[in-house]
């Protein structure tokens, strides 16, 4: 077989681009539900969104509920 066909590169390129495109779907899949933010960053922007009157204490009340918990 000569490496230097086209149909071998392609297939090259085919099956490169179907196993990056997996194992990019299975990284995207994995960190989906994942919050990059730590609960006590977020803490601290709703007492300031309320401090500032942004928010009232009803909503902080309800955001802060909303908020997972740590190890969750």
């Amino acid at each position: 077989m000569d490496t230097t066909d086209f149909g071998f590169w392609a297939m090259i390129i085919f099956w490169g681009t179907a196993i990056g495109g997996i194992a990019t779907a299975i990284t995207w899949a994995r960190m989906k539900g994942r919050n990059p933010v730590d609960r006590e960053l977020l803490v601290k922007s709703l007492q300031r969104r309320l401090e500032a009157g942004d928010i009232s204490q009803d909503e902080y009340d309800k955001r802060l509920a909303e908020l997972p918990r740590d190890g969750d």
